[in-house]
């Protein structure tokens, strides 16, 4: 029986932490080569499927993962004014949420694929919670 709980309890902790490691629930990333230079962030709830990020607003919506293929529901924002340049990519990066369709995730590195074909790459940084 002790040895059955021992091998129950390995298991589940090997199951945590590799899923953990493999995946973006609970962490924040940063947008590379973002357009106009903005500073684009995105981070993803711990226990719900539930995104969030900053640009010059903050957004944040739902989204659905089967495998690979990732969907963003719509996003919601708060509604300040900001540099132009920087309105104009946020503009763009929040009609292009809802065109992504997969993710790869290799290390700190978040790729998504629009349905035609664009790539917007995120790179993990880290959070107040681990410094």
């Amino acid at each position: 029986m002790k040895k059955l709980l021992s091998l129950m309890l390995a298991l589940t902790l090997t199951a945590a932490c590799s899923s953990s490691e493999n995946s973006f629930k609970g962490k924040e990333y940063k947008m590379q080569d973002a357009a106009n230079n903005a500073e684009i962030t995105l981070g993803f709830d711990e226990a719900e499927n539930n995104y969030h990020g900053q640009i010059v607003n903050n957004y944040f919506g739902q989204y659905e993962v089967d495998g690979n293929n990732i969907k963003f529901g719509p996003a919601g924002a708060t509604m300040m004014a900001g540099p132009e340049n920087l309105m104009k990519a946020e503009s763009q990066y929040l009609l292009t949420l809802p065109t992504i369709t997969s993710f790869t995730l290799d290390g700190k590195k978040l790729t998504f694929k629009t349905a035609e074909g664009k790539e917007l790459v995120f790179e993990e940084v880290e959070t107040a919670q681990e410094k």
